[in-house]
């Protein structure tokens, strides 16, 4: 798959129920031909801005993960930085596109109050992150791609 073929999964994802950290994840670990059980589960306490606490976007969270499940470390001796470098590279790219990578910041929604998440569902403000969940799984196969090939 291509990076607008993960975005299109990463959005088909979304369509059927799972939430963008969980979207983002799994579409990127299905690109990477990884396959575990714990994908998508392991990022489902980052959905909602971090558990619906009005944190980090969960798009991006699932995208910080995909980047660790790539890239990042297998034992205590080894260096953090190039992880740490590509992961902001995607809050980078993704803050200077939707203008934040916090939920609540683009969303103005509080996932915690029950009348907030009904007017997100009635309101149609599900297309947004069902664009941020693309955009972001987007964002991390370019890099994964790009960095792989080198």
């Amino acid at each position: 798959m291509n990076s607008l073929e993960v975005e299109k999964r990463a959005k088909e994802l979304f369509d059927s129920g799972f939430y963008c950290a969980e979207s983002v994840l799994q579409a990127v670990a299905e690109h990477a031909a990884i396959h575990s059980p714990l994908i998508p589960k392991i990022s489902t306490g980052f959905c909602g801005g971090i558990s619906r606490s009005k944190g980090m976007c969960g798009a991006v969270t699932g995208g910080a993960m995909a980047l660790g499940m790539i890239f990042g470390r297998t034992s205590a001796d080894m260096p953090p930085d190039d992880t740490y470098l590509k992961v902001r590279e995607l809050l980078t790219t993704f803050e200077t596109q939707f203008g934040s990578s916090n939920c609540f910041d683009l969303t103005g929604c509080d996932f915690n109050d029950a009348m907030d998440r009904q007017r997100w569902k009635e309101s149609g403000m599900s297309n947004k992150c069902r664009g941020f969940t693309g955009a972001a799984a987007r964002m991390v196969t370019e890099i994964i791609d790009r960095d792989r090939s080198r």
